[in-house]
């Protein structure tokens, strides 16, 4: 396993050397170490292989002179606030230990460090680092970089990219980035990602990669075999056939070439069973066929049925882990945030204050409410007591079957026409759950009032709240799905203030009602 050992201690000539030969004693393998001194304190990280206990070797190391300080974590996630703890000190070495990480652990050291640091390691990163992290980096920290760098760094770094994530990069640069990149790109270059570039980011044909292995019918597996030990396409366990006119024909996959003789034409081995989506299919609808069809590829086909490329299943992770993280910071109401650490405070400030203005509008009408029926709580004042629990209880039912039902319309499950169905469900499951929960509301209220009609009051309401908060929030998913809108977008706070209006409503009609009959 790999190790990041930070080392602190006294600054004196030779303390590299001396952990150093303890990590070698100890049958440690060093790849990578680097030091410096500031103040009489000096600092040493090492990156090491090493089957051994880290405790142990922690021990043996903190036994060297001068040594007060050592941190040991396994090479990932967990050693990211060591990294960035050493390179905030010392950004010069950041070019050093970059190579040894994943681009993804990587990216996670940056955004821990400060804007001026950064700008300081993207100019001292080497070009193949670069070419790993851009495709991943957060929309603020992929600015900076093409701030920094000269533009012929940058665009050196873009040509080691994939045709489908050196598009993606383009499409995120600042326009007047973009345009100088373009300029300064390979005519054939150009040429091979120009397909790409016609189509939105979002869609099949943006996620798309068009370096495909691609043959015709008759020809045969020795000379198919042949081309892919060239290593020159992103794909590498299925081929597809195409006709003369490049239409798709199926797929053959390549564990099946290896069991047929290599004078055998594609035609033999044919596969039509394929699935297919054209170039403008939205990226949750592409990754919801891969899903349903148990996908690993997905070829992208224009209307004549031409083969223009094929949408992998890492395209798909990523447009899920973005889909669902989006819908998480909607469903908290609030707009898309890139990445919280990088994020600025004002960015931050103006994508929370809308929502939150609204809502505070709105609960106003909540507040208009409780002052209509002011008369009511003055005179059974115990009634207050209770208006926490009713408006929490339809918040929760309400979240309870918006859930469910946006979590069935992405999964495609659900459509705008299963209403009915969704109301009769909501209905049955919402009279179930509120003549299992009023019983225990009425004994409840009786406890905390010792009166009968109002726990019968609060009864009622409860039941009522549970069945109208359930059937709204089952079937607001639904109707915003057949407006257009992300059904995400009803959020948990905005159905919960609507949840408030409608549980405060239904409880002091019920009061009113219940005290005048008893």
């Amino acid at each position: 396993m790999r190790y990041v050992i930070y080392v602190e201690g006294v600054d004196r000539p030779g303390l590299l050397r001396d952990v150093s030969d303890v990590i070698s004693r100890y049958e440690g393998n060093i790849l990578y170490s680097v030091g410096y001194g500031s103040e009489g304190i000096g600092y040493i990280l090492f990156i090491v292989e090493y089957e051994g206990s880290p405790e142990y070797l922690e021990r043996v190391i903190s036994g060297v002179r001068g040594v007060h300080k050592v941190d040991i974590a396994e090479l990932g996630p967990d050693a990211v606030d060591i990294i960035s703890g050493f390179i905030r000190g010392n950004p010069s070495v950041a070019s050093g230990i970059a190579p040894y990480m994943h681009p993804e652990d990587f990216i996670m050291v940056l955004v821990r460090l400060d804007d001026d640091v950064r700008r300081k390691i993207y100019g001292t990163l080497p070009t193949n680092v670069l070419s790993l992290i851009l495709p991943e980096l957060p929309k603020e920290l992929l600015d900076e970089v093409s701030e920094v760098l000269p533009p012929k760094t940058l665009v050196n770094a873009l040509m080691k990219l994939e045709p489908d994530d050196l598009v993606d990069v383009l499409q995120d640069l600042n326009p007047s980035v973009r345009r100088v990149a373009i300029k300064l790109l390979p005519k054939e270059k150009i040429e091979e990602i120009r397909p790409l570039l016609a189509y939105p980011p979002e869609t099949a044909g943006g996620l798309m990669t068009t370096s495909v292995p691609k043959y015709r019918a008759d020809a045969t597996i020795a000379e198919v075999l042949n081309d892919l030990g060239k290593g020159k396409y992103e794909i590498s366990d299925i081929i597809y056939v195409v006709d003369n006119e490049d239409k798709l024909l199926g797929y053959v996959t390549v564990p099946s070439l290896f069991k047929a003789s290599p004078n055998t034409k594609l035609e033999r081995l044919l596969r039509r069973d394929y699935v297919a989506v054209e170039p403008m299919t939205d990226q949750e609808e592409v990754a919801k066929l891969m899903i349903k069809f148990d996908m690993t590829r997905i070829p992208v086909v224009d209307t004549d049925g031409k083969l223009l490329g094929v949408v992998t299943i890492d395209d798909v992770t990523d447009v899920l882990l973005a889909e669902e993280s989006e819908d998480m910071l909607l469903f908290g109401g609030v707009m898309r945030v890139e990445h919280y650490l990088t994020a600025r405070v004002k960015d931050l400030f103006k994508k929370r204050f809308v929502w939150l203005i609204f809502l505070y509008l709105v609960e106003n009408i909540t507040a208009r409410i409780v002052s209509s029926y002011s008369d009511i709580i003055s005179k059974v004042a115990i009634l207050a007591a209770f208006m926490p629990m009713i408006l929490d209880t339809g918040g929760n039912a309400g979240s309870q079957s918006a859930v469910l039902v946006t979590r069935a319309l992405a999964l495609g499950e659900l459509t705008i026409r299963d209403v009915l169905r969704v109301l009769s469900k909501e209905l049955l499951t919402s009279l179930l759950l509120s003549i299992t929960i009023a019983p225990i509301a009425f004994l409840f209220a009786y406890g905390v009032s010792f009166n009968v009609t109002v726990s019968i009051a609060v009864a009622l309401a409860v039941l009522l709240v549970i069945m109208s908060c359930s059937v709204i929030g089952g079937l607001l998913p639904l109707f915003a799905s057949a407006l257009k809108i992300d059904p995400a977008v009803i959020s948990a706070p905005l159905l919960t203030t609507i949840a408030d209006i409608i549980g405060l409503t239904i409880y002091f009609v019920t009061l009113s009602t219940v005290l005048k009959i008893i």
